[in-house]
């Protein structure tokens, strides 16, 4: 493998190690201090920088100032947090380099999501809209002892806003200029005498970037509606209820994925209107297709429960989760111009979750958690695919005709019982010792059945008879961490940690013979240490680690179908966080992640990974002089180096730099906000390509690529009452 590093990096890495922020709290005129960040990352409230883990936190209100509205745009702002954009709206989500590619949906995620601490059991629930939310944290490593199901890499967790207990709440509307794109959200806290109520919405009417030159169209349309009711109340004085429901409705018109190569010239014979040697890397935000745009439409419920009631020294948790969304997709997967290959995907998912579990107090010199987890759920899939390609595309002697329809149905039921202790050793060390055991079945029923049968489809897609397929598995996860508190400021710790993510079977193959796929183990060590600084102004964090997987899943499209095997990969790097608090007016803010993430036989970079990535922020608000207005700054600096898009280190993403910044006019109440936004200000263009010889021919005798959103100016508007 051979990338160098970009020729920003150096520029931007010592501007990081000079720079950092977060949100300040001033204790008097003399001293400033950090506001200490309380996060739930290891089922109990803790402040972060006491937590020997590696733990990023996007706070609730960075997210509303810079317009973050899913997980996708959320990978920009965390270095060592990857997202590979697809088609199909799918993405390959990693962290330190490594994570589930998006090529088999029946795959479990290695990255686990979690919204108000209920498991997000599929890739499609990372298009949940994200609004009024407390904050996110991203937990880095292995972490299957306490959060489970399918953390082996990794976790993000959603932590939504509670109800207050006075009438209160906020509306924000944007409008984006360039691209005529409308957003808006709002919440409103309605105390009542049995508890409190928390309604918020979201709107997004986002609107396409790449223009189709065959119909005029501007791709990808995005309108997204959420809305969310929580309720908390207290129950006698010992317990609290908190309920949650969510309903989101998402539909996206089109995509910014098209023919890049064409190198055999299929695509220009196939579709006159295609442009002789269209490159897309040449391309100013210009698509070249499609009649039949694909659609993307998706609903869902979410529903949650939790209680917790105090007992003697302990906390007994019962939290109730349920989800369900209905996903269709229409694809055209031709890429051109004429409806020579389309599919069509209707999907449907419910889960259902219970966690019980039971925390000591955080006192005494042995503290503990123990629990036990179950969930069942539902997957449906149908895939339709519908060829009708003229002479002289063909299989051979048979025309490339006719259409498929693949059913997959796969019930899921886990069962687990795991514990964490942290045992207090002398007054500075402490061990931990984490262990959970997980008993989970999958039974599934693969068919194919042919709506109009050919010679070539059935090449492509053979059909094939109900076909039940049963799966059990058992699989032990651990950790084990040393911390030593060398004084009230400094803290070292070391970990070693064993996560799996669970075998099953995958619809994407054309066989039921050659669906199944081994469990996924990783193996993460790590030792880092965390200091606070300048008399609590300042924080320094810095971390090694080290992931090894000798049966890593992953999924490949041969242009024929697709085949899932494993293969042995690693992960090693470092990550470094800073944050200091320079005055009351002026804040800094720089993390920066070094991976080097491989396979193991070949040496090749891991899709998606790049060496380094790092992230600066700068908050500034001062006085405006005009009564008692300030106008406040901020800043989001966001560097990946290149990295590839594919396994075989052929497409290369160069270098990217992100620059955000904002700048606000408030008053010194804060009940109101006017705000001009800049999203990728230096317009900085990604080509994201692939692979894509469904017509044969050598690995690069045809390839797609999609672009990123291009630089935008938005007017932000937002009133407290």
């Amino acid at each position: 493998m051979t990338r160098h590093i970009g020729a920003k990096f150096p520029a931007l890495l010592c501007a990081a190690l000079a720079f950092t922020a977060f949100p300040v709290k001033p204790t008097s005129a003399e001293q400033l201090i950090l506001e200490e960040v309380i996060v739930t990352a290891q089922k109990r409230a803790e402040n972060v920088q006491v937590i020997p883990v590696t733990i990023n936190v996007m706070p609730g209100d960075e997210i509303e100032n810079f317009r973050i509205r899913t997980i996708v745009d959320l990978a920009s702002y965390i270095p060592g947090l990857a997202i590979l954009p697809t088609p199909q709206n799918l993405a390959n989500i990693t962290i330190r380099g490594l994570g589930t590619g998006a090529g088999n949906e029946t795959y479990d995620q290695s990255v686990g999501l979690f919204i108000d601490g209920v498991y997000a059991g599929r890739q499609r629930e990372f298009q949940a809209s994200l609004f009024d939310v407390d904050r996110i944290e991203i937990i880095k490593g292995t972490q299957n002892s306490l959060l489970g199901k399918n953390t082996s890499l990794g976790a993000i967790s959603v932590v939504s806003r509670k109800p207050g207990e006075d009438l209160s709440g906020y509306i924000q509307v944007d409008y984006e200029f360039e691209y005529d794109s409308f957003y808006s959200s709002g919440a409103v806290d309605l105390p009542t005498d049995v508890g409190a109520f928390r309604l918020a919405f979201n709107h997004v009417a986002e609107q396409g970037y790449v223009r189709n030159n065959f119909n005029g169209n501007t791709v990808p349309e995005r309108d997204q509606t959420t809305l969310r009711l929580t309720g908390l109340f207290p129950i006698g004085h010992y317990g609290e209820l908190t309920l949650g429901y969510q309903y989101d409705d998402l539909e996206i018109h089109g995509d910014t994925f098209q023919i890049a190569e064409d190198q055999n010239g299929i695509i220009a014979l196939l579709d006159s209107a295609v442009i002789p040697g269209l490159n897309l890397r040449k391309q100013a935000f210009t698509s070249f297709g499609k009649q039949g745009e694909s659609r993307d439409k998706q609903s869902g419920d979410r529903a949650y429960l939790n209680y917790e009631h105090l007992l003697a020294n302990h906390t007994l948790t019962a939290l109730t989760g349920l989800s369900n969304y209905d996903n269709k997709r229409v694809i055209d997967s031709d890429f051109t111009t004429g409806d020579y290959l389309s599919v069509l995907v209707d999907q449907d998912f419910s889960q259902f979750t219970q966690e019980l579990r039971l925390t000591s107090a955080d006192t005494g010199r042995f503290t503990y958690i123990a629990g036990l987890f179950y969930l069942d759920s539902d997957f449906d899939l149908d895939d339709t695919q519908d060829a009708a390609f003229p002479p002289p595309f063909t299989l051979g002697p048979f025309p490339l005709t006719g259409a498929s329809l693949k059913d997959y149905h796969q019930d899921t039921r886990v069962i687990s019982v795991f514990g964490q202790g942290t045992l207090e050793i002398g007054n500075s060390w402490q061990a931990t010792l984490g262990l959970r055991w997980t008993d989970e079945e999958k039974d599934a029923v693969f068919a194919n059945t042919h709506l109009r049968s050919s010679p070539g489809i059935g090449i492509i897609s053979p059909e094939v008879e109900p076909t039940p397929l049963e799966r059990s598995e058992d699989n032990l996860d651990g950790s084990i961490n040393l911390q030593w508190d060398v004084s009230d400021v400094a803290m070292l710790y070391a970990s070693w940690a064993r996560g799996s993510k669970s075998g099953g079977f995958s619809a994407a193959v054309s066989l039921p013979q050659d669906a199944e796929y081994d469990t996924e183990e990783a193996n993460t060590t790590e030792a880092g240490v965390k200091l606070q600084l300048a008399g609590g102004a300042a924080i320094l964090n810095l971390a090694v680690f080290r992931t090894e997987i000798d049966d890593f899943q992953v999924v490949r499209f041969t242009g024929l179908g697709f085949e899932t095997t494993t293969i042995p990969v690693e992960s090693e790097g470092l990550e470094f966080e800073s944050q200091w608090v320079m005055s009351p007016e002026l804040m800094f803010a720089t993390s920066v992640t070094y991976t080097d993430a491989t396979e193991k036989n070949s040496g090749d970079a891991m899709p998606g990974s790049p060496d380094w990535s790092a992230n600066i922020s700068v908050h500034y608000e001062h006085a405006l002089g005009l009564g008692e207005l300030r106008w406040r700054l901020d800043g989001a600096l966001n560097y990946l180096d290149e990295r590839y898009t594919d396994r075989n280190e052929k497409f290369l993403i160069d270098e990217t730099t992100l620059f955000d910044l904002r700048l606000a006019l408030l008053p010194a109440s804060g009940n109101w906000e006017l705000a001009l936004l800049g999203r990728n200000l230096l317009d900085d263009e990604i080509s994201f390509e692939f692979d894509y010889p469904i017509f044969g021919g050598n690995d690069e005798s045809t390839t797609v690529a999609g672009l990123n959103r291009p630089l935008t100016i938005a007017v932000q508007g937002r009133y407290h009452f």
